[in-house]
């Protein structure tokens, strides 16, 4: 699947109308009149989906000044996930985060690894 099939199907569950982003160095991939959303198209299932913290942070603090909530859509073999990262941060989640020594780039081809803050979600609390 494609982030843009993705959109769409996120666009068709939530009832609303997204637009993507332009800028490369955004950190959501979309927006909708109530929504920051991430994106992920994951061509393996696992039963906690990953998370950065950058992102986490990043967009949690997008939503919040814009009066939004920050969605987390995520598809893998086994059909499409929405998290509602704002409402399990409210809730006190526990994401159980830690730092990791992973791939540079998000294909986890290549030799080049750094540490980074995880966190993971799992997919008993999709929406």
């Amino acid at each position: 699947m494609t982030q843009s099939e993705l959109q769409d199907i996120a666009s068709e569950k939530l009832d609303t109308s997204l637009t993507s982003t332009k800028d490369k160095y955004c950190t959501f991939d979309a927006h909708g009149d109530d929504y920051v959303i991430e994106l992920k198209c994951r061509r393996a299932h696992y039963d906690t989906q990953l998370i950065e913290y950058k992102k986490f942070i990043a967009n949690i603090d997008q939503a919040n000044e814009s009066g939004k909530e920050f969605l987390y859509i995520i598809s893998t073999p086994r059909g499409e996930y929405v998290f509602n990262v704002s409402k399990l941060a409210a809730n006190g989640y526990d994401f159980g985060w830690e730092d990791r020594r992973m791939p540079s780039n998000t294909d986890f081809a290549g030799t080049q690894h750094k540490d980074k803050r995880v966190g993971y979600i799992s997919t008993s609390v999709s929406s």
